[in-house]
């Protein structure tokens, strides 16, 4: 009984003591973020002290409070900061030494992919892009970075002027949601790869199939949410580019009859009012 005791109040004293340190180091975050924005609005003319006295405001608070939750978002703020100034080089070397120390960390792990990623995009390197994203999608899915990392290898090829392999990338995500949302369907991490995979194929320019999606996801997770969500969806597939306004009421009429909310039955009316009306 007295070993439970003493056990319990050395756990309630190092719990306090890492409250501490996570709430000094949230501080120093904040000041070092608080300068950040100053310096934001126009990055081009820092004076360079003010660059190291923020580059040093990030940097002291992993050196200092190593293991509070703090010191991880500060290393990666740091990342950006660097990068947002245009210290490419300096970015991947904070990015490197954060994926080299946080195997067990998946979170962190994902958005330094992501972030090393996004700075190669900025050099217009998009193979190194690419593999950084890869690396993502192959062995961080688990995390929503990861899960959306498909789509943004086509982003980046597209953006970069590589049609076709852009075209490769988002057939590959069509593919890779497909299998997620089939293995979850009924859950929320099947909803978001439907989600995901009616945006590959708008990418596409698949619009009957990205239609088929919307209205598969709207059977396959009846709820208020998904209704909401999906009405512009509708809208945009059906109305605007496919120029069908009878599906749109079809699937309208068909959500009216399965939900219960007077505000939504409301919304839905209005919408299928003025379809009608555009109609003659």
């Amino acid at each position: 009984m007295i070993l439970i005791s003493v056990l319990i109040v050395v756990y309630i004293v190092l719990s306090v003591l890492g409250a501490d340190k996570e709430y000094a180091a949230e501080r120093l975050l904040y000041q070092a973020a608080k300068s950040y924005e100053k310096i934001a609005v126009n990055p081009d003319v820092v004076p360079p002290a003010m660059f190291a006295a923020i580059e040093k405001r990030f940097q002291r608070i992993p050196e200092r409070y190593p293991k509070t939750n703090a010191a991880k978002a500060a290393r990666i703020a740091l990342a950006e900061f660097y990068a947002f100034n245009k210290k490419y080089d300096k970015s991947i070397d904070v990015l490197n030494a954060i994926i080299n120390s946080s195997a067990q960390d998946p979170v962190l792990l994902s958005r330094a992919h992501f972030l090393k990623g996004n700075v190669y995009e900025r050099r217009h390197q998009a193979d190194k892009a690419v593999a950084e994203y890869e690396i993502l999608r192959d062995k961080h899915k688990e995390t929503l970075l990861g899960f959306q990392a498909p789509l943004y290898i086509g982003d980046c090829y597209s953006k970069n002027g590589k049609g076709a392999e852009a075209a490769k990338a988002y057939e590959r995500a069509v593919g890779f949601y497909d299998n997620i949302e089939k293995e979850n369907r009924g859950n929320a991490v099947g909803y978001l790869a439907s989600a995901f995979l009616g945006q590959a194929y708008m990418e596409l320019k698949k619009y009957d199939e990205a239609g088929q999606v919307a209205v598969d996801t709207i059977k396959n997770y009846p709820s208020s949410t998904t209704y909401l969500q999906y009405l512009p969806k509708v809208e945009a597939i059906f109305v605007k580019k496919l120029q069908r306004p009878d599906k749109a009421i079809e699937i309208y009429s068909g959500i009216r009859e399965k939900t219960g909310e007077a505000r939504l039955k409301e919304i839905l009316d209005k919408k299928i009012r003025a379809l009608k009306d555009n109609g003659r």
